[in-house]
């Protein structure tokens, strides 16, 4: 048994975010995770809108305008895009109820490695979250490169221009499920 608590040293990564849509920062954010650990779960928060709550460090997460997409397309988008990372270890993606503590061990193993990018006072609410609740984290600072938001609001704006900071495999699902017609239209109300 090793410090880590797994027979031989292996470790179970797990990374988590909305993925509203899944861009090339979480791709970068999967690639440094995936050096980190021996197999990686990439765990999709909000998949379950009964799980979705409001949230003091970020208010406007609960926001329909910032969920557009529902979980199976962002499952879609993250799987295919991960794919094509080809990253160094078996990667797979699964639902994280991040505001659901009483429910992670059915979603994460209690002896996970959460893995975190902290580029803002939410990421550090949720390491402190996943820590108060008895699991181990590994933070790194991190600066902003792409945004979710800012993506959402060129897809609004019917610009393109996000298309330039998503994985080729994410835009071909956007475009597949006719998803910037539906942020237009929910940016619109």
């Amino acid at each position: 048994m090793t410090t880590d608590g797994r027979p031989g040293g292996r470790v179970v990564g797990h990374v988590h975010g909305r993925f509203q849509p899944f861009h090339d920062g979480h791709r970068a954010y999967c690639e440094w995770a995936a050096g980190e650990c021996d197999e990686l779960l990439v765990g999709i928060t909000n998949a379950d809108p009964a799980h979705v709550e409001r949230e003091a460090a970020d208010p406007d997460r609960d926001d329909p305008r910032n969920n557009p997409f529902r979980y199976h397309e962002r499952h879609r988008m993250a799987t295919d895009a991960l794919a094509a990372a080809d990253l160094p270890v078996p990667v797979r993606v699964l639902p994280f109820p991040i505001n659901r503590p009483e429910l992670w061990e059915h979603y994460a193993p209690a002896d996970a490695l959460h893995l975190l990018r902290v580029l803002e006072e939410w990421h550090e609410v949720k390491a402190d979250r996943l820590r108060d609740h008895g699991r181990a984290v590994r933070t790194v600072e991190a600066e902003r490169t792409v945004s979710g938001t800012g993506i959402r609001e060129s897809m609004a704006a019917g610009n393109g221009a996000w298309r330039d900071e998503v994985p080729r495999a994410v835009a071909a699902v956007v475009d597949d499920i006719d998803g910037e017609a539906r942020v237009r239209s929910l940016w619109r109300d």
